[in-house]
């Protein structure tokens, strides 16, 4: 049994200290993945919050044959699309990277470049924008969470296979948008 599990364990039987542990372990990753997806910090963190109440709430029905991270991903997963189900999707504004600390890595860059990196981001945002929910969650499963296909078709439910070629047809997509833009190309 991974220490993972038996701390998952330990919240099953009623271990609050466990539970909060688990949630310190995984709230950031968790966060980054739902504020990606989502128009604003209030909304993602009420998303978040949420998937955390509800795995408190349905940590008895989780079993270790699966990694906790990609049970927590798939709950994350379904409340963003029960949010876009409710609300047409709204473009991930820049402020979203901004608390995200994906700035350049040069701490005092010339403005010029602040400006033209803040411009292609802006127009990443717009094309991601474009995308439907699952390709959304391919691309960003795979790039700012770095899991692999297997982990992904676990959040996903789907193959790894498919996942492959989920992306595949993402970043086609993403591609053409950003192509029409004549600004950014990949």
């Amino acid at each position: 049994m991974t220490p993972e599990h038996a701390l998952v364990a330990r919240a099953q039987h009623g271990d609050t200290a466990a539970f909060a542990q688990i949630y310190d372990q995984h709230v950031d990753a968790i966060y980054r993945y739902v504020r990606l997806r989502v128009p604003t910090n209030e909304e993602a963190e009420d998303i978040t919050e949420d998937v955390f109440l509800r795995a408190w709430e349905k940590l008895a029905g989780y079993r270790p044959q699966r990694p906790f991270r990609n049970w927590l991903y798939r709950i994350a997963q379904n409340r963003i699309i029960d949010v876009h189900r409710r609300q047409p999707q709204a473009p991930v504004s820049l402020e979203a990277l901004a608390d995200l600390d994906m700035s350049p890595p040069d701490p005092a860059p010339e403005p010029m470049l602040q400006a033209l990196a803040a411009h292609d981001i802006q127009q990443l945002h717009q094309a991601m924008a474009t995308l439907n929910d699952q390709e959304q969650a391919v691309l960003t499963l795979r790039f700012t969470e770095a899991l692999n296909f297997r982990d992904i078709g676990d959040i996903l439910q789907k193959s790894a296979g498919a996942c492959r070629i989920l992306q595949h047809r993402a970043l086609k997509k993403l591609a053409c948008q950003l192509a029409s833009t004549g600004e950014v190309t990949l």
